[in-house]
């Protein structure tokens, strides 16, 4: 019997929506790409610390301004007057004492004073180290720092406290971060419960950890108990919020994400169009503030490679930005974009996308102070179209891209981004015949591990196979899937230039031949 094949179901617990994974796509391999995705934030970006404290923000706006809370910070800027006694750091009253004596022996006092500063004074040094190796992503080391921030923290407010569920939501997504999610798991439910235990059942502060245990879970493919614990955060939300409150989409996102990955296909689209239909109902569904829902559900279609519905969303888009605003105004940079994104993914050089990305950059041109980042990005694309469908793209889109860039304040790392590496501009996908699901009784995994060159027009050249398992199932397919492909060539100071040893893993997964055991 000849071996079949599936794509490898490739899980991301970190993008609300994952990679594309609906029936009816071409995708036989899954592309392993690193740890990226793993080391984002699980919501929407957030801020992990303000200023010289620890601010749990890991899910800044999810439930409103209750769900992000900050430890209290002792003042130890200076000394106290002589007969006073400092706010206490908890949050108690402050309180005066005009007599010592009234204190009690004031050298007991004073030892017991300077252990208490001595011992805060550690625990802020501790999260200010945490906050430095997490700012670097030195996520692996940072886990005993956030380890001890936990211990110092139950240490002084004790084991049932706000501030302790806060320390162990650190500590937990420190873990997350570094990969260690059974740990993660551990520490994201005993945040919620001790946030339960000190403030209620249904109290706010639990959405977060909740959302964290379901994504660590969903990161070990443990997708039933996910799936059960973002639908116990969504309660909460509901609970607290109403039926309709928009904090909890991103909760929603999460619930799509798991179903896709258990295959329920239509329960997972069932999520999405009710998080679209949470903000038709609260903004109406012919205004600016529905577009963001709008943009959100288009990509979903893309990644579903339901393209014609995706630009059918981006010319609504229009359409509401142009009664509104008018025909120039710079709202409609961005569905134009996707337009022409849209059919360019899909391999599809149609001329109205092109026209799209040229209507872009006059509507940016006329503005008085035009967005430098914003030109740069349509003139990105415009390099990804001509690369994408050219036979002899000049580049000249990303040149002044680049020189964009180095007039704006963020630029270079927008450079490294963009161009610092090849990526896709047109992917060719592989042979996908006789594929095989991960879960299929006999299914065993296989891998093709493809090097190559990208030129400066973003052609692949020197296609060899480093490494295969099995050895030459799939070699043929995979080496001409990047032989077609065409690539966002590198540029170097400006200068476009060839790329060597660029590599790429494909997974997937086949059934054997009965014969070879």
């Amino acid at each position: 019997m000849a071996p079949r094949y599936r794509n490898s179901s490739s899980h991301c617990p970190v993008y609300p929506l994952g990679k594309p994974q609906i029936r009816g796509g071409n995708q036989l391999f899954s592309i392993e790409w690193g740890e990226v995705a793993q080391r984002k934030s699980i919501l929407a970006p957030a801020t992990f610390f303000v200023g010289s404290a620890c601010v749990c923000a890991l899910f800044l706006g999810l439930a409103g301004p209750g769900a992000t809370q900050e430890a209290p910070v002792p003042d130890i800027s200076g000394a106290a007057e002589p007969g006073t006694l400092m706010q206490s750091s908890a949050g108690a009253g402050s309180v005066l004492a005009t007599d010592p004596t009234e204190l009690g022996n004031t050298d007991e006092v004073a030892a017991e004073g300077a252990g208490t500063q001595a011992e805060i004074l550690t625990r802020l040094e501790a999260q200010l180290e945490l906050q430095d190796l997490f700012e670097n992503e030195n996520y692996p080391e940072a886990v005993p720092v956030a380890e001890h921030v936990v211990a110092l923290t139950q240490e002084e407010f004790g084991e049932i406290s706000s501030e302790s569920a806060i320390a162990f939501s650190y500590l937990a997504e420190t873990q997350r971060r570094a990969g260690q999610y059974e740990g993660s798991s551990e520490s994201f439910l005993t945040s919620s419960e001790i946030f339960r235990e000190a403030e209620g059942v249904y109290t706010e502060s639990a959405i977060m950890p909740l959302v964290g245990l379901g994504a660590s879970y969903h990161a070990l493919e443990y997708y039933s108990q996910a799936l059960t614990v973002f639908e116990e955060a969504r309660t909460v939300s509901r609970r607290i919020f109403g039926l309709l409150n928009e904090e909890q989409i991103v909760i929603l996102d999460h619930l799509a994400n798991t179903l896709l990955s258990m295959e329920q296909y239509q329960d997972a689209e069932e999520q999405q169009l009710m998080a679209m239909q949470i903000m038709e109902r609260k903004y109406g569904s012919d205004t600016l503030e529905f577009l963001p829902a709008l943009y959100k559900h288009a990509m979903w279609l893309r990644r579903s490679y339901r393209y014609n519905g995706e630009r059918d969303h981006y010319t609504r888009a229009l359409d509401i930005i142009r009664r509104i605003e008018g025909r120039d105004s710079l709202l409609l940079v961005r569905p134009l974009q996707e337009i022409a994104n849209s059919y360019r993914t899909q391999r599809v050089p149609e001329g109205r996308g092109l026209s799209s990305l040229r209507r872009a950059l006059a509507i940016l041109q006329a503005q008085q102070n035009p967005d430098k980042l914003q030109m740069a990005s349509v003139l990105r694309d415009l390099g990804d179209w001509e690369v994408a469908f050219n036979t002899f793209p000049a580049g000249n889109e990303y040149r002044e891209a680049w020189a964009l860039l180095d007039g704006h304040e963020d630029g270079e790392r927008f450079q490294r981004r963009w161009f610092d590496q090849p990526v896709y501009v047109l992917q060719e996908r592989a042979n996908d015949r006789d594929l095989v699901d991960p879960d299929e009784p006999g299914a065993r995994a296989g891998h093709v591990l493809v090097v190559f060159d990208v030129t400066p027009t973003g052609r692949t050249t020197n296609v060899s196979i480093l490494e295969s398992e099995p050895s030459g199932l799939k070699d043929e397919t995979t080496a001409r899937s990047i032989e077609l492909s065409r690539f966002r060539p590198r540029m170097v100071d400006g200068e476009i230039v060839s790329a060597q040893g660029i590599s790429r893993r494909f997974t997937f997964f086949y059934e054997p031949d009965p014969e070879e055991g």
